[in-house]
């Protein structure tokens, strides 16, 4: 049986504050640890864009992996009311010239400080909606409710929720149920039984292979999907079939 082709939607390149144990901070170093978990593609942010300054880090990222096969640059965008971003028309404009398909927002006080309400985001998160571009929130910045709320407004959004453990099941399994746009990612995603869990209830679509390398290795969750007792057509859908079809459908 051939090899399972992984597309890791939740990696990073860049520095940060306290190094991780594998201290990898370029496109290099995250490229040989994709290839010893066995990882073909990866959408990659920089931290610097996470960290402090999301123009500065996006610029950073296309000088970080530019000329490395099977990494796609994933931004880190703001609203453009200060100025500091594009307005969402001219936004999606520049996203299609850098071939930019998937984003992510941490608009938390310790991250970039703005509401997720609709007088703040409305208009950004209607374009992404629009454009079919997929919408990546981490658990541990942006909760539940506020993820709710972006699936119940924007039906045809496709919205990552990373970071998110079997823990969260009583929160995710109820939006699985009504909102066919929400996906999670794998890289906490371990408990026995989890992935044919949701994919008994849902279906492989709900779950997209992450890794959240190099903060985790990557070595840990593909044997999650590999060995997981579910269908070759549901792990191929989840190592990175669902995800490449969000991509081909974003600003088309």
């Amino acid at each position: 049986m051939s090899k399972l082709k992984f597309f890791d939607c939740n990696c990073s390149v860049g520095r940060v504050a306290y190094p991780y144990i594998l201290d990898i901070h370029d496109a290099a170093g995250l490229k040989r640890e994709m290839e010893t978990a066995g990882i073909e593609e990866a959408l990659v942010f920089h931290t610097v864009a996470r960290d402090a300054d999301p123009p500065l880090g996006n610029r950073l990222l296309h000088e970080a992996i530019e000329g490395t096969e099977g990494l796609h640059p994933c931004w880190i965008i703001l609203p453009h009311h200060t100025g500091e971003m594009s307005p969402p028309p001219q936004l999606l404009k520049e996203m299609e010239e850098k071939g930019v398909r998937a984003v992510r927002m941490y608009p938390t006080n310790n991250f970039h400080s703005f509401s997720m309400a609709d007088w703040t985001v409305g208009d950004l998160l209607n374009a992404l909606e629009e454009a079919r571009v997929p919408l990546m929130l981490d658990i541990e910045i942006v909760w539940w409710e506020t993820i709710q709320s972006i699936l119940e407004k924007h039906p045809r959004l496709p919205v990552i929720a990373t970071n998110v453990s079997y823990r969260h099941n009583r929160f995710s399994y109820p939006l699985f149920e009504r909102y066919k746009n929400l996906h999670v990612e794998t890289s906490r995603y371990m408990g026995a039984g989890t992935i044919r869990d949701v994919v008994e209830r849902f279906g492989p679509r709900p779950i997209l292979f992450g890794s959240n390398m190099p903060q985790y290795t990557g070595t840990a969750v593909v044997p999650m999907i590999t060995y997981a007792d579910i269908s070759r057509e549901d792990k191929e859908a989840i190592a990175g079939g669902t995800l490449r079809t969000l991509l081909q459908e974003a600003l088309t």
